[in-house]
C-alpha cells in the first residue's frame, strides 16, 4: 500500500493539521519527498511535531521513513518511457494478457470497496438538475472525458466537451457557465492548468462540480461538490478499466433515473439515422 493509499485509508481519523499536511502531500507528494521536516511544516503551515505525527499515524516509524517511500514512489512515475518500460520489464515472458486481465479485475474489485452509493445517487442528481454539463478531462483521463460526452449526448442532454483550450477558446467556453450548470471534471494527481482553471471558473459562478478522480485527497475530489473514486491500477501501465466501468455505470444510472425521457431521446436518435441514412 503506498502513502496515497495510506493517506486515503486514514484521512477521516487524522487531526486537522495532519490532514493539511495529508493533502500536500497527496497534491505534491513528488516535490515534498525532498523536503526536510522543517520545509514541508513551513510550506504547510504548521508545526514540525504535526508531521511527525502524520506520519506515526500513517504506521510509519518518523518522517524519514515516509520521505524514502514518497520518493520511491516518485521515481516510478518519472516519464511515460520509464514507466511504460518498467511494465513491460515486469510483465511474465508467457501469459502476460493473463496477468493484466487479472491487474484490472482488482482494480475494479477495489473500486467497488470504496464504492459509495449515496455519492453515486448524489452525482446522478447533479447531472439531472443540470441545466447544461461541461465535460474536461486532458492526458489520459481525455479518453474518459469523450466516452462520457457520447453517452450523454445520446440521451439528450444539453451536454459540452472542452476540447479546443489555445488561445482564449478555453475562456470563450467557460463564460457561457452559470451557477445552474454543472461542471465534470476528470483527472488524476496534478491535473493540468485548463482543468484548474475551470474548476476555478466554476466555483467563482457558483455551478456544481463532479469530480471523477482516483483519491479522496486529489485536487479535483478536494474541489468536487460530489467525487466518485475508481483505483487506477498502479503507477506503470495506468490503466483506466476501473474509470471506465465507473463512468458506464454513471450513465446507465442517469439514463435510468429518468428511463421514459432517456427511451425518448433515443428513439428520436434512431428515428433522424434513419431519415438520413
Amino acid at each position: 500500500m503506498d502513502v496515497l493509499e495510506k493517506i486515503q485509508r486514514d484521512f477521516a481519523n487524522l487531526s486537522k493539521n495532519q490532514k493539511k499536511v495529508a493533502e500536500y502531500l497527496g497534491h505534491d507528494g513528488a516535490m515534498a519527498s525532498f523536503d526536510s521536516v522543517r520545509q514541508l511544516a513551513n510550506k504547510v503551515g504548521v508545526s514540525e511535531s504535526s508531521v511527525v505525527r502524520l506520519a506515526q499515524a500513517l504506521g510509519y516509524e518518523g518522517y524519514p521513513q515516509l520521505r524514502r517511500e514518497l520518493q520511491e514512489e516518485f521515481k516510478k512515475k518519472l516519464g511515460g518511457a520509464g514507466r511504460l518500460q518498467r511494465a513491460v520489464n515486469e510483465l511474465p515472458a508467457q501469459g502476460f494478457v493473463e496477468s493484466l486481465f487479472r491487474k484490472d479485475v482488482e482494480s475494479i474489485d477495489k473500486t467497488l470497496t470504496q464504492f459509495s452509493h449515496e455519492d453515486f445517487s448524489r452525482a446522478i442528481d447533479l447531472v439531472w438538475q443540470a441545466r447544461r454539463i461541461f465535460i474536461i478531462g486532458f492526458r489520459s483521463a481525455l479518453s474518459l472525458a469523450y466516452f462520457l460526452n457520447f453517452r450523454l449526448a445520446r440521451l439528450g442532454l444539453d451536454v459540452h466537451l472542452i476540447l479546443m483550450t489555445g488561445g482564449t477558446s478555453l475562456l470563450e467556453q467557460l463564460v457561457l457557465m452559470k451557477k445552474t450548470d454543472l461542471l465534470v471534471t476528470i483527472g488524476f494527481d496534478r491535473p493540468p492548468a485548463e482543468t484548474r482553471t475551470a474548476m476555478n471558473h466554476a466555483i467563482a459562478s457558483k455551478a456544481r462540480i463532479l469530480g471523477i478522480s482516483h483519491s479522496s485527497t486529489s485536487e479535483i475530489a478536494r474541489n468536487a461538490t460530489v467525487y466518485l473514486l475508481a483505483r487506477r491500477r498502479d503507477d506503470r501501465t495506468q490503466s483506466l478499466v476501473a474509470h471506465m466501468a465507473l463512468l458506464n455505470a454513471l450513465a446507465i444510472g442517469i439514463a435510468n433515473r429518468k428511463r421514459s425521457r432517456s427511451l425518448s431521446a433515443l428513439e428520436r436518435l434512431d428515428r433522424m439515422e434513419a431519415t438520413y441514412r
